[in-house]
């Protein structure tokens, strides 16, 4: 979706220099990548960074990319046969040696760190080079989630380590016998930055700065632009100063409260797209209570699904979408966003709070509880907002809320370690519907990858071997049936409340065209000339 608009009066006489004819596509993204190494960290900015320069078996749309197809020759065997017409930056060529020597690094603890896969690998024995542009991954137990996690595995040139001659063998513990791999250092300087992307390292500034040139040899579609210069403006109102001035081409996430009040200026426009994250609060719903939730009688709430079914009817997520984002976001029906791929078709959720007074008052709460709220003061668009206006719905059915807006460092810190009761939280969707409620709702099993991030203390039979059944279901057909399953378990059962999809939001000269991308990330290939 596309919205043309204007620049606030008082700013329309600003000089805007016509940059048709510019070579270098100028940046601001809204949070600092935290390396360029493409392995410890997560996150959409480092993501977004780094997929410039290095690239994966699998695009972010589960589609081929380095990999030109795959195939299950048995429930724990998938075999990738490989592009043959690829070089990296040095002008080596792409074999699946380099794609088992990226697994051996993944797997390498950096300076004492697991990497951003490591755990994901588990099931993974063996992957073997069967030929230069075939790669066979071998598995203890059927992982099919392997497909999409591809695509978090960076492709690195096996040339950047000290590896012995011959064939890599694999080794989960990531030493395959190779005697040392590139530091982050190494990486950050350039020295390690070679990858098969778009664009080539020349600079990385952990402040968030970073400068990139066209790989005029790459494979695949040429790129638009000379150069990309990645600045970061933490402040919303500092990245659009910084569009009106001319100094940026593109920023991230322009606040929600800007848009209705742009006018008069032709020259900027801004794109939406509705994104894979869902907002959402998770509820602790161990029957022994939860941390900072208080009963008169000294009983658990959040235990009871009448609760927590009142909590989500208490709340106008209508409201929120059209008063808080303008439109911008879209209301939820469920935790995955419900135009994913494979989401299942489930009702809209009702606002009623005359009904959730009632079934609080017949879960033996006519006078509410107490609860202590948290949410990130720093993290999701307009998130604190929202947390004010879920803060008033709760309180106009009889709950009493005590919301507590933190930095992300030290709510993340505190999330970790189990001690929020009641928390706004946001979850994207990368490796498809299943993947919020098989981390956040399913019994732990490290085996199969699920309930990692169990901090509802959920359990329920049905939902689980509804979720073990699709971690290993191969067919794509049945795996979605199993998804739909347990979402509408865990729906009617509430740990959590979905609340509204996100939407990105980029703003730009208007003679760009910006694909925007669902996985909120920012691309200097989905940006071009007019």
């Amino acid at each position: 979706m596309k919205t043309t608009l204007s620049i606030l009066a008082l700013a329309a006489a600003c000089a805007m220099p016509n940059i048709a004819s510019a070579e270098t596509l100028r940046i601001a993204f809204a949070s600092a990548p935290r390396s360029i190494d493409p392995y410890p960290f997560g996150g959409t900015p480092t993501a977004s960074l780094k997929e410039h320069v290095f690239e994966s078996l699998v695009a972010a749309d589960d589609s081929p990319l380095l990999a030109t197809g795959w195939e299950w020759t048995d429930p724990t065997t998938l075999e990738v046969s490989l592009r043959s017409d690829i070089a990296f930056h040095n002008g080596e060529p792409f074999t699946a040696r380099d794609v088992v020597y990226s697994a051996c690094r993944m797997m390498y603890l950096i300076d004492g760190r697991r990497n951003l896969l490591t755990s994901s690998m588990g099931p993974i024995e063996d992957i073997v080079a069967v030929d230069d542009h075939t790669v066979r991954f071998e598995m203890s137990s059927p992982y099919p989630m392997w497909v999409q996690k591809m695509k978090f595995l960076s492709i690195l040139s096996a040339s950047g380590g000290d590896v012995p001659e011959g064939p890599i063998q694999y080794d989960n513990e990531g030493d395959c016998g190779i005697t040392s791999y590139p530091t982050l250092a190494e990486f950050e300087s350039g020295e390690a930055s070679i990858g098969t992307g778009p664009y080539e390292f020349v600079r990385f500034d952990k402040s968030g700065e970073a400068d990139l040139v066209r790989n005029d040899n790459y494979w695949g579609e040429t790129p638009e632009w000379d150069a990309v210069e990645i600045r970061t403006i933490g402040n919303a109102g500092a990245r659009l100063a910084g569009l009106l001035a001319d100094d940026f081409d593109l920023i991230e996430n322009p606040t929600t409260e800007d848009l209705p009040g742009l006018t008069a200026n032709d020259e900027l426009t801004y794109t939406a797209v509705p994104s894979w994250r869902s907002i959402f609060l998770v509820l602790d719903v161990n029957p022994e209570g939860a941390n900072g939730v208080v009963a008169a009688d000294g009983s658990a709430p959040l235990a009871d699904q009448r609760v927590r079914q009142a909590m989500s009817m208490a709340i106008n997520r209508e409201a929120i979408a059209d008063r808080l984002f303008g439109g911008e976001a879209t209301v939820a029906n469920q935790f995955a966003p419900s135009y994913r791929a494979g989401a299942p078709e489930l009702p809209a959720l009702e606002y009623n709070p005359e009904r959730a007074v009632e079934l609080l008052a017949e879960a033996g709460y006519p006078e509410g509880f107490a609860i202590d709220f948290y949410a990130p003061s720093d993290r999701y668009a307009n998130g604190a907002r929202v947390a004010q206006a879920v803060t008033q719905y709760l309180s106009r059915v009889g709950i009493t809320v005590n919301l507590k807006t933190q930095p992300w460092s030290v709510f993340a810190g505190q999330r970790k370690d189990g001690e929020l009761g009641v928390f706004l939280y946001g979850w994207g969707h990368p490796q498809g519907p299943a993947q919020m409620i098989s981390f956040a709702f399913a019994s732990r099993d490290k085996d199969l990858g699920l309930g990692s991030s169990n901090y509802s203390n959920y359990q329920n039979d049905a939902f689980d071997a509804a979720m073990r059944a699709w971690a290993v279901e191969t067919d794509e057909a049945a795996a979605t049936e199993y998804v739909g399953e347990a979402m509408s378990i865990v729906m009617e059962h509430m740990p959590g409340i979905p609340l509204y999809y996100q939407h990105t939001i980029w703003a730009h000269r208007a003679d760009l065209t910006v694909v925007g991308r669902q996985d909120e990330r920012t691309s200097a290939m989905t940006v071009s000339r007019q």
